[in-house]
């Protein structure tokens, strides 16, 4: 059994998918691919919980780094913007020329690197704030403007591309037949061919880059010899050589794309490109921003099947003509102009970025993120140290313009920078470990701050996961086999289930040891899963061997003992055995419960005295009670046994509180139903008590035996003598008291007990006392005392007091028997405790 749960768990922690595409290649017909996929997709859903505890408790060993830090077009910045009115700042979207003014603003404050989260892939819709001279020959004087504001720092900024690997694959249009080119230079290096290609491209022409030995010689299309020449004038070319094109030309010819490919892509060492994900759409800046002046990353994040970001794609593959070319993400472009260096090794599941950088990353080209934070911070941080707001730089920018001191000091020393969007969209909010609602240019930040500490996640091969799961999985089996023993009793019960989650929380704990200290991602669900199956699967042959004692404790218990009180002595054999201890009890009955059975059909009866004793039971569960006995129309329950609890007093006064609301609910139902109304009254008291199974061979009940049951039966019985509806012995009262109020009723000599008794009156909880009802029980006090104190008019006075006022039954007792000591006083030793006793008369007969 363990080798199959073992086996079957380990082959879907082997087969877990490496990538976050679905396979190329389908699978074999003898797999049953459906069941498959949705049992890895649950495994891997509860996988990806543990792991998600184990980032955050990673990250809150971390600190926030400082190496990125965000500039963020958020809210706030928008909603200052809406109120300006300097040229374009009050529309959306911003000019690009604003965007690059503020990008060479952040390298004048010393930022190394500025990485532009923003989509460029159409034509700037806004026209230029100012007349750039370039803006003759472009499509757009916005976007010349742009490029022209990178030029100023060349190599300190970088573009994002987005990308796409569903659907149909994308196709550049058609363009017309141009049956004519115009050859516009030759040039030693690819870079300066490219700019001139790029230029070629934004007189919407097609290009064509065509080696000429060491060199390489930059063509346009055209649609005859006049229009060739009018080209080559307009792109300032220095001879006119036009030729017919030819039909070897288009392998030459460089779209939009091909000059984005050929600007953006990367040479990787050592890694399987037909490995990455594939590519089928990729949505790239515009034609005039594509130069030599700015890089080019990806900023396309993706998620995993419930919609959280955990890695980053930092190499993608695109194929054009039948080439794969690969391309990076934006954090590994900013990378590697860190690093100066245009080199990529693969080696060892580590990217090496030149000499300086080398971090973790799958042959798929996934990198998982390092959370230096347990959550996304304030604003738009996210795990990073810290986060700008783009209008402290736009200020900047227009403050410098003004030929004035800036007023932020932004600290950007040294950093790197990423200027993203927060505000409006959802997409810019991405699901994380750290939270539903994290920047997408923080996620960014974080992945480059990954690769300048050279850190990440490592995930392990899935032999090692392989390897833990069936061990795991004989280790269940091997608890559940040699512990055995332990199930002959509720503590060895204990015992037993407590060495499996102690094994388990050992493997987790020491999961997420390795995971914390080694970045080491070890599976934990499949093999805990796997421990844990093959224990229950394992337990059914050991519970075989203990099944006999089990079924005659449960058969013989059940029989006449609650069936609470059975599943805890089934779990605890000595539960059964006679014991003292200090409980509380509660009595109550039907007021009238003789005249109305005489009077109401037996069917009526049965059903309304049913209904009575189901909501009595009811409560008594509700708080943790067990109901002894029935006894006519008087029910015995108790606390504080089996389950022993110091709260006895207290959970009994709140179950007589409770059963008056109850039944006080219950009245108009049970009227309209029955016929009738009924009144109950109930005693507390507390003591010490023997508890136990007792009883004959013939019949046995779970019960309790002392003193405090039968005081309990009598308070319960004088409740008809003072009014009242619930009393309380002394001891309860003193337990009780800080939770509930009480007033003391009388001292009370009942035949046959040498000592009187403190009699209470249980009012309500302490919370629940009105004005009203604090100045009812500050007369009855000050009655009683000068009851005591033999003040006998004082004490008339207030009583009668009372008892008109609030209709108290306990006060026009007393009044009757003042006026009695009034005419009669009582003798010098009087110690004002009454005498109860047969034919005591009640409360409303005095």
């Amino acid at each position: 059994m363990a080798l199959l749960f073992g086996g079957v768990l380990g082959l879907l922690v082997y087969l877990r998918p490496t990538g976050l595409v679905p396979p190329k290649d389908p699978p074999s017909a003898w797999v049953p691919s459906a069941a498959v996929d949705a049992a890895q997709a649950w495994l891997e859903g509860w996988e990806r919980v543990t792991y998600d505890w184990r980032v955050r408790e990673l990250g809150e060993r971390s600190e926030r780094p400082d190496e990125a830090v965000v500039i963020a077009i958020d809210d706030e910045t928008l909603a200052e913007a809406r109120q300006d009115v300097r040229p374009g700042v009050a529309t959306q979207p911003w000019p690009r020329q604003l965007v690059g003014r503020m990008v060479h603003r952040l390298v004048q404050e010393g930022a190394l690197l500025v990485l532009v989260d923003l989509p460029f892939t159409d034509l700037s819709p806004n026209a230029c704030a100012e007349a750039s001279s370039s803006s003759a020959s472009s499509l757009s004087c916005d976007d010349a403007a742009f490029a022209a504001q990178l030029a100023k720092d060349p190599g300190r900024a970088l573009l994002s591309f987005t990308w796409e690997a569903q659907g149909p694959r994308v196709l550049p249009p058609a363009n017309r037949l141009w049956p004519y080119r115009v050859k516009l230079g030759v040039y030693d290096a690819s870079e300066a061919a490219s700019l001139r290609a790029q230029a070629v491209l934004a007189a919407q022409r097609p290009a064509f880059i065509i080696p000429a030995g060491s060199q390489v010689e930059v063509w346009g299309g055209a649609t005859d010899e006049a229009d060739g020449r009018a080209l080559g004038s307009r792109l300032g070319a220095t001879a006119h050589v036009i030729e017919e094109r030819r039909a070897a030309d288009d392998s030459y010819r460089v779209g939009p794309t091909e000059l984005f490919i050929a600007l953006a892509e990367v040479q990787v060492e050592g890694l399987d490109a037909a490995k990455l994900i594939e590519l089928r759409q990729v949505q790239h800046p515009v034609v005039p921003l594509l130069s030599g002046s700015a890089g080019f990353g990806a900023s396309t994040l993706v998620a995993g099947r419930d919609g959280r970001v955990r890695a980053v794609a930092h190499l993608m593959s695109y194929t054009v003509r039948g080439k794969r070319h690969i391309l990076p993400s934006l954090p590994l472009a900013a990378a590697m102009r860190l690093a100066g260096t245009r080199s990529l090794r693969y080696a060892d599941g580590k990217l090496h970025v030149g000499d300086q950088y080398a971090f973790p990353m799958s042959d798929s080209g996934l990198s998982l993120l390092r959370w230096d934070a347990p959550n996304a911070g304030r604003g738009s941080r996210g795990s990073l140290a810290r986060s700008i707001r783009a209008w402290n730089v736009l200020l900047n920018v227009f403050d410098v313009a003004d030929e004035r001191p800036a007023r932020f000091e932004n600290d950007l020393e040294g950093r790197t920078v990423v200027l993203t969007r927060t505000a409006g969209e959802s997409a810019h909010l991405r699901s994380t470990p750290l939270g539903p609602e994290t920047p997408g240019g923080a996620i960014l930040g974080q992945a480059l701050a990954n690769i300048l500490r050279s850190e990440g996640i490592t995930r392990a091969a899935p032999d090692l996961d392989l390897l833990l799961t069936v061990g795991l999985a004989f280790l269940g089996a091997f608890l559940a086999l040699s512990l055995s023993f332990l199930l002959r009793s509720v503590r060895g019960a204990v015992l037993y289930v407590g060495f499996l989650v102690a094994a388990a929380a050992g493997y987790a704990f020491g999961a997420a040891y390795v995971f914390v200290e080694q970045r080491l991602w070890v599976a934990m669900a499949g093999p805990l899963l796997a421990m844990v199956g093959a224990f229950v699967a394992t337990i059914r042959y050991a519970y075989g061997t203990e099944r006999q004692i089990r079924d005659f404790v449960h058969n013989a218990l059940g029989r006449y003992v609650s069936p609470d009180v059975a599943r805890l002595v089934a779990r605890d054999l000595s539960l059964m055995r006679p014991e003292r201890r200090k409980m509380s009890v509660y009595v109550c009955d039907i007021e009238g419960f003789t005249r109305l059975s005489e009077s109401m059909p037996p069917e009526q009866l049965v059903g309304l005295f049913n209904a009575y004793l189901t909501e009595i039971s009811a409560v008594v569960r509700s708080t943790a009670g067990q109901v002894d006995k029935y006894i006519g129309d008087s029910v015995l329950a108790f606390w504080g046994a089996p389950v022993r609890t110091d709260r006895h007093a207290h959970l009994a006064c709140e179950a007589a509180l409770k059963m008056r609301e109850v039944l006080t609910e219950r009245q108009s139902a049970w009227e309209k139903k029955y016929g009738h109304r009924l009144s109950f009254r109930a005693a507390v008291d507390t003591g010490e008590l023997v508890v136990g199974d007792l009883g004959s061979e013939m019949k046995s009940n779970y019960t309790v035996l002392g003193d405090a049951v039968g005081l309990a039966s009598r308070l319960e019985a004088i409740n008809k003598v003072y009014g009242t509806y619930v009393l309380a012995g002394d001891t309860t009262a003193q337990l009780a008291s800080g939770s509930y109020v009480f007033r003391v009723v009388d001292l009370v000599r009942f035949k046959g007990r040498p000592q009187p008794v403190r009699v209470h009156e249980l009012v309500a909880r302490r919370g629940e006392i009105t004005p009203r009802m604090q100045e009812q029980l500050a007369l009855h006090e000050q009655a009683l005392t000068a009851y005591h104190q033999r003040r006998f008019a004082e004490a008339h006075a207030l009583f009668e007091r009372a008892s008109h006022a609030y209709q108290d039954t306990v006060a026009a007792l007393y009044v009757g028997r003042c006026a009695r000591f009034l005419v009669t006083p009582p003798p010098a030793d009087w110690d004002g405790v009454h005498g109860m006793e047969e034919g005591e008369p009640t409360a409303a007969a005095a």
